[in-house]
């Protein structure tokens, strides 16, 4: 009999590429934890063979619907910006999840998490620190849990972190990252190694797993996509680190930061 497998978010992308990860694996009975049973993705989920459920997260009876059977989960909380009190929410949800997960004796939690930023650089990151805090209260309580840290997105070239143009087939890379290498990975390789995971609990478990495809300079990342893109050339912008930071201050409290926010600074 295959297990089963809750996996939370699996309408946004990351949970998603896990989802269709262990689908494809063949060996776990997929629950697709959706906030709209009718979106393309929970459907797209559901042709492949998964288990799409309606999840309310302020409800701890809707969770554990979720939950209750399942032999394991996947774990990843997302962050609402138009909450003033955006982490305060994140973490409160992230410990019912966990509570939960205690009470249903799940064998084993993959959380997607992230490091503490404020605690170690005293920078607001809302998003990052509420992961933080939730793989902290799973460690306290003794949950059977692998974390993994999520590195940037290659896809996150497309969004996010679109080149900026800047004339004469020319594209500008806003990420301030000087001399150092940036790990990324591809959301779709994700899928695969939480698969992995998930077949080797003994192996795993009580590890925090920093995961990365390839780490490379942006003007590397430039000459990548100048060499598979030409005649488009792209460059890094080379945002000082210091700027960057005071930006970062004035946008945390108001809305989500985005490339074109830092348009013009050097």
């Amino acid at each position: 009999m295959s297990e089963v497998v809750t996996v939370f978010g699996a309408d946004k992308c990351q949970g998603k590429a896990i989802a269709t990860a262990l689908l494809q694996d063949g060996d776990f009975t997929v629950r697709a934890v959706v906030q709209e049973l009718t979106s393309p993705t929970a459907q797209e989920l559901q042709t492949a063979g998964a288990h799409p459920l309606l999840v309310d997260f302020n409800n701890p009876d809707s969770i554990s619907a979720t939950l209750c059977g399942a032999h394991k989960c996947f774990v990843i909380t997302h962050t609402d910006f138009n909450n003033k009190d955006s982490l305060r929410a994140e973490v409160q949800q992230g410990h019912r999840i966990a509570d939960i997960c205690k009470q249903h004796n799940i064998r084993q939690i993959v959380l997607s998490g992230a490091h503490h930023v404020h605690r170690k650089y005293g920078l607001p990151a809302r998003h990052m620190d509420a992961k933080a805090c939730i793989n902290d209260y799973m460690n306290e309580i003794g949950l059977p849990k692998t974390e993994i840290i999520v590195p940037f997105y290659f896809e996150s070239f497309l969004t996010t972190f679109k080149p900026n143009p800047v004339g004469n087939n020319t594209y500008k890379i806003v990420i301030p990252m000087g001399e150092t290498a940036m790990d990324g990975i591809s959301i779709n390789q994700i899928g695969p190694i939480v698969t992995a995971l998930f077949k080797s609990p003994q192996r795993w478990i009580g590890k925090s797993c920093f995961l990365s495809a390839g780490r490379l300079k942006i003007q590397e990342y430039a000459q990548i996509l100048t060499h598979h893109l030409y005649p488009k050339q792209f460059k890094d912008s080379r945002i000082g680190r210091e700027v960057l930071a005071q930006r970062w201050l004035e946008l945390c409290f108001c809305k989500i930061p985005t490339a074109q926010d830092f348009m013009g600074i050097s």
